[in-house]
Parts: structure tokens; C-alpha cells; sequence
């Protein structure tokens, strides 16, 4: 059975939404599996703040591209579990920078490691130069609707 037949899509971005939503319901299987207490968004949030030192809300918010209020819910949740802190910027005392903590850092490692072996195994059914002409195939269209 096709992916059109199974799915009743006509276009690319109805499909990889398909994909992208198993892909999704697949990795929060596995983090309940080991005990990775993150919902995706927190795992995403977490990602970002991992790779940009210091963003306050308002920041974070534009890059998820969502209300401050939404992500100040995922924000809470994951304080409150201690994977992130919020800090007192030193130049501007009413901005709060929000870090990930220790125990955040290994709760992310862990669930990048469930990620990764997840990816490994969709990859692994498709042909590495397969999967590069797909990547470059995402680039142009990730360009395109950016420009």
C-alpha cells in the first residue's frame, strides 16, 4: 500500500505531515518506555536552549514561532522537574535568562540518544544516497518557503 493510498494526500506537505506525526508518535512511545519525562515540545525547547546561550521568553517564543503564554507553560514544566533554571541577566536586571541545568543536560542526553536510534532505524531502510537526495530535497523546500 502507498503512502497516497493509506493516507488519502495529494500533496507533499499533507504526506510529510503524515510522517512527521508518526515520527513524533514514535519517540514519545520510546521516552515513556525509558522513563524520559519530557513531552516533545520540551525535548525541542530544551534542543534550543541547549544551543543558544541565554535566551529569555520572548526569544525562545519567535524560534517555536508560538504565544510566550504556550511556551511559558512548557518553560514551567520544565522547571519544575528542574531541567531548567530562569537567571537574572546581569546587564538588564528585569530579563530573566532561561538555562538548561545539570540535570536537564542528562535528561536531554538521554532522550537525543532515544532520537537518534529512532532516526537509525527509519534510515536504515532507505539507501544513503536516498536519504541525501531527500535532505537536499527538505533544503529547497525549507528555502524556498523562507525566502
Amino acid at each position: 500500500m502507498s503512502l497516497h493510498q493509506k493516507l488519502y494526500c495529494e500533496t507533499t506537505g499533507c504526506r510529510m505531515a503524515y510522517v512527521v506525526k508518526e515520527i513524533i508518535r514514535s519517540l514519545k512511545k520510546r521516552f515513556q518506555k525509558e522513563g524520559i519525562n519530557l513531552t516533545i515540545e520540551q525535548f525541542f525547547i530544551l534542543n534550543i536552549l541547549d544551543n543558544e546561550d541565554g535566551l529569555i521568553l520572548q526569544e525562545l517564543a519567535e524560534i517555536v514561532d508560538r504565544d510566550k503564554s504556550a511556551v511559558l507553560r512548557h518553560i514551567d514544566g520544565l522547571e519544575k522537574n528542574h531541567f531548567v533554571t530562569r537567571v537574572t541577566d546581569d546587564e538588564d536586571k528585569r530579563r530573566k535568562l532561561l538555562l538548561v541545568t545539570k540535570q536537564g543536560i542528562n535528561v536531554l542526553e538521554k532522550a537525543r540518544s532515544v532520537d537518534q536510534q529512532l532516526d537509525k532505524e527509519i534510515t536504515g531502510k532507505v539507501e544513503n544516497i536516498e536519504i541525501k537526495e531527500f535532505e537536499d530535497a527538505l533544503s529547497k523546500m525549507y528555502k524556498f518557503l523562507n525566502d
